[in-house]
């Protein structure tokens, strides 16, 4: 329902308002004099209240009030003409516009009820530059253009073009209204007198005022902007001369008058500096030659013609064509380089002020006298060859088709034992030229300097370029330098007898930050500090001298560091086991290029801390080992007898011996606490063979040299502990030899032991040659083995004694085992 209300309500609240509007806007009239006036002008407006008017139709108490831009203006400038209407006036306004508004007031409130808007500006410029063209390339017209100057942007201003025709009866007077904004017209041929002088002027109107323009006189044909002509043909008649034919395309073949011509001439290979400019005078019907020119080179020519002092017309296009060949003249200026081995000369050349080629494919020859010889023929400006010593001349002459020019001498310098230019200054003069300056020599002996450059780039040999430089000049300028590139500049000082030693710098013509910039690519970890090393950039990427490197060098925490270098490394500090990035800026004059984001890891341990580790350490080693070395001497006599105890030599020794104190020195204690027994090294076993065993060779052999359970009793006292030691002490020991007992040792007669052979190692006792021990053979069994003699001392017969002592004799251990069974008994 709501809605309802609003949808009816909200149209007839705006009706009403609507109404009310109409009422108050149809109370008064407002009125000025004029819309637009000049800027400084006074302003007057007048309000007619009607009759009837609601604001006033109820109430005796109201009055006019004016409002200027939005602001009420001072009262004192309102006056009352008339019962019912009100004026008001503003002098000298200096604004461009002014809006101007009548107000009704009551006690409370001012309605507005009326107002007018004033443009206000200054009177139209004068145009200028009026010129006419008469053009002919189509039909015939002429286009008349002007420059209005300033406008006002809310002055409307209307230009109006008038031309007549002197001379003629009557005098013809034309106008041409033009359409605001436009500055220019084209006067159609029935307006055009080709033959007659015609005037031009033009003027300007607008509210505020007029101007006309300063009046042009002219011959309409004199004004004519003709098309460009064509080129015929071209004849090379003459010896450095070229004669051209030309023509007018359609429509203007018509044209028969004389008219100015400028002919502009290059040569095709840009031999020349600039253009060589010609005029000349005539008519289509003519032909312009052209001398003076070069021989032999190929021309290439353009033109443009215009009559009187009329417009040129647009360029033809080019053509070219060539003078007539004949042999080169003038000389060449050179240079010859010899190489450190005195061998290799480089000869380079160019043409000089007065040297003229006279044709193309021009070739070069390099020739020597004393002996003549061609050293080289080419068409570049430079050549390579052996210099000899017996060279005493070397010729240089040009040569083209029509033949060859003078011979120009080659200087051979000699470069020992003379002085270099002290000083040498290279600084940019644009960007494409350096200005070079040096010190003059103070040698009398100075002819002059010779200057040379070469991009360090590009290394080919013809690119080299030299100046020769007279002896009272000491500055020039090199130009075609390219910028962004290295070169190298030498000067070298020409003397009587020779010229001296170079003096170099490499310059820039112009400079730029860097194409690219290094990268860490090695680092050295020395305790808390990193050397950080980079390449240098390449000498085509750095377009500029490099002044500097920058290194920002940071860790994990964002400690950073930044150290500026001229070299290609720097020291960091480091903390261990930490994680670092750096960046490496390289600068020039030109600006500066960083590099890209290295990381380094600070982890493993370096060479001095590995020091610091290693020196304690081996000082340590150093005092245990001293410690160590001394213990074993003090504990000489100790360490002996455990580490290498004296062992006698069974060789010279019995048992009887061993016995002695003497032996024991060394020897390792006993575990036990015994009575003190013999010391033996090589032990041996006493067997008791039954009669059955006896002759077996197989026992005697294997058995019984195999078994080693200890020695039987020999006197069931002695023996028994002996036997007891031999079993303890040297189980693992190899038995040196076995003594065989036909049966106990209280058995009487004992018959003499049989000898065995033994398996030890250890050389016999009594030998002589250890290496080769006699051989030993078993005894013969005779009869059974209780028949054999024992160790005794029984009194036997003395064929028996003796032959036991000469076995005795073969064993001293054996001796040593002898005994009388008789104090055993």
């Amino acid at each position: 329902m709501a809605s309802v209300w609003l949808v009816l309500v909200v149209p007839w609240i705006h009706m009403f308002a609507l109404i009310k509007e109409v009422e108050v806007t149809s109370c008064a009239k407002v009125h000025t004099l004029a819309s637009e006036l000049p800027v400084g002008s006074p302003i007057s407006v007048s309000c007619s209240i009607k009759d009837g008017c609601p604001l006033t139709k109820h109430t005796d108490k109201w009055h006019v009030e004016w409002k200027l831009n939005q602001h009420f203006l001072p009262r004192n400038l309102s006056y009352q003409e008339s019962n019912g209407t009100h004026g008001v006036r503003i002098p000298s306004y200096m604004d461009t516009s002014a809006d101007i508004a009548c107000c009704v007031c009551g006690e409370k409130s001012c309605q507005i009820v009326g107002g007018v808007s004033v443009n206000l500006g200054y009177p139209p410029a004068v145009p200028q530059n009026l010129s006419c063209v008469l053009n002919v390339s189509k039909s015939i017209r002429m286009l008349c253009q002007w420059d209005p100057g300033q406008e006002a942007a809310n002055i409307l201003i209307r230009y109006t073009l008038h031309s007549s025709i002197k001379r003629s009866i009557p005098e013809s007077v034309f106008q041409y209204v033009l359409p605001p904004g436009v500055h220019s017209h084209w006067i159609q041929r029935s307006d055009i007198s080709l033959t007659s002088e015609m005037e031009f002027h033009v003027t300007a109107v607008s509210a505020l005022g007029n101007s006309t323009s300063a009046r042009l006189l002219l011959h309409p044909l004199k004004s004519a902007k003709f098309n460009p002509p064509e080129i015929q043909r071209v004849e090379a008649h003459t010896f450095g001369c070229l004669k051209y034919s030309w023509f007018f395309e359609q429509p203007q073949q018509w044209l028969k008058m004389t008219f100015s011509v400028e002919l502009r001439l290059k040569t095709v290979e840009n031999q020349l500096d600039k253009e060589l400019v010609f005029h000349s005078n005539t008519s289509t019907v003519d032909k312009i030659q052209v001398c003076g020119l070069l021989h032999g080179t190929n021309y290439s020519t353009k033109m443009r013609v215009r009559y009187s002092s009329g417009p040129w017309s647009e360029w033809s296009e080019w053509t070219a064509n060539t003078t007539r060949i004949k042999a080169p003249t003038g000389h060449l200026h050179t240079w010859l380089k010899i190489q450190d081995n005195n061998e290799t000369a480089q000869l380079y050349w160019k043409p000089s002020p007065l040297f003229r080629a006279n044709g193309w494919n021009i070739s070069y020859v390099v020739e020597s006298q004393g002996p003549m010889k061609t050293l080289c023929v080419t068409q570049e400006s430079f050549c390579s060859f052996i210099l000899i010593k017996r060279f005493r001349k070397i010729y240089l002459r040009a040569t083209n088709a029509a033949g060859s020019s003078n011979h120009t001498e080659v200087s051979v310098y000699q470069t020992k034992g003379l002085d270099a230019v002290s000083t040498f200054s290279v600084r940019p003069h644009s960007e494409t030229s350096l200005l070079i300056t040096w010190e003059r020599l103070v040698s009398s002996l100075v002819t002059g300097y010779v200057l040379e450059w070469r991009s360090l780039i590009e290394k080919d040999a013809a690119l080299l370029s030299f100046a020769l430089m007279d002896k009272n000049n000491l500055s020039t300028v090199v130009t075609g330098i390219k910028p962004y590139m290295p070169y190298e500049i030498s000067i070298y000082p020409k003397y009587v007898a020779g010229i001296g030693p170079p003096l170099s710098v490499t310059a820039y013509s112009s400079e730029k930050a860097p194409s690219m910039a290094p990268e860490l690519k090695n680092w050295e970890f020395h305790h808390s500090q990193v050397k950080l090393n980079w390449d240098e950039i390449p000498l085509e990427q750095r377009n500029g001298i490099i002044q500097r490197y920058t290194v920002y060098f940071w860790d994990d925490r964002g400690n950073v560091q930044v150290e500026e270098t001229n070299q290609t490394h720097v020291w960091m500090n480091v903390k261990p086991k930490s994680t670092y990035k750096g960046i490496v800026a390289v600068h020039t004059m030109g600006g500066s290029f960083n590099g890209s984001v290295t990381i380094l890891k600070h982890e493993n341990i370096d060479g001095i801390e590995m020091v610091f580790i290693v020196i304690p350490a081996c000082i340590v080693l150093s005092f245990l080992m001293i410690i160590t070395g001394f213990t074993c001497f003090s504990k000489n006599d100790r360490l002996k007898m455990c580490v290498w105890p004296i062992i006698p030599d069974p060789a010279n020794s019995s048992i009887k011996r061993w016995t002695s104190t003497e032996s024991l020195q060394g020897m390792p204690p006993f575990k036990e606490d015994k009575d003190p027994v013999l010391v033996y090294l090589s032990h041996y076993s006493l067997l008791d063979l039954s009669d059955k065993e006896q002759c077996k060779s197989d026992y005697v052999k294997e058995n019984l040299w195999s078994h080693d359970s200890g020695s039987h009793v020999v006197g069931h006292d002695s023996l028994q502990a002996f036997s007891s030691y031999n079993s303890e002490q040297n189980r693992d020991s190899i038995p040196y030899a076995t003594v065989v007992f036909g049966g106990p040792y209280q058995s009487q007669p004992a018959p003499p032991p049989v000898y065995l052979r033994s398996e030890s190692t250890q050389p016999l006792l009594g030998v002589e040659d250890p290496g080769s021990p006699p051989p030993y053979e078993n005894m013969p069994c005779r009869g059974r083995i209780s028949e054999v003699n024992h160790f005794t001392t029984v009194a036997q017969d003395s064929t028996e004694n003796e032959e036991n002592e000469a076995i005795l004799k073969d064993f001293p251990m054996l001796r040593s085992l002898e005994f009388r069974v008789t104090d055993h008994i």
